[in-house]
């Protein structure tokens, strides 16, 4: 199944990055203190995994799919703009 990039898309991505920000922005140490626990959709086996680990995870996954789409769009023949820190400040 292929989705669309719509206005709507980018709209909810900004407003999601957002709402990420703002969540990161009032994080304490004791927000990332103790375990998150959860079983996966299957209910198979219980999972436990520190929460700093997770909310790192949620940062570097973001990436790791960033990364994908920039290349996606290398192999179509576009050229994405730049995802380098550096070139971004």
């Amino acid at each position: 199944m292929m989705i669309a990039w719509t206005p709507d898309l980018t709209v909810t991505r900004s407003k999601r990055d957002e709402e990420i920000e703002d969540w990161a922005t009032r994080l304490n140490d004791a927000d990332l203190d103790g375990v998150v626990v959860w079983y996966p959709g299957d209910g198979s086996t219980r999972i436990e995994k520190p929460k700093a680990l997770c909310a790192a995870e949620l940062f570097n996954h973001q990436t790791h799919h960033r990364g994908q789409v920039h290349a996606m769009l290398t192999a179509a023949g576009a050229e994405p703009e730049p995802t380098n820190l550096s070139m971004l400040a």
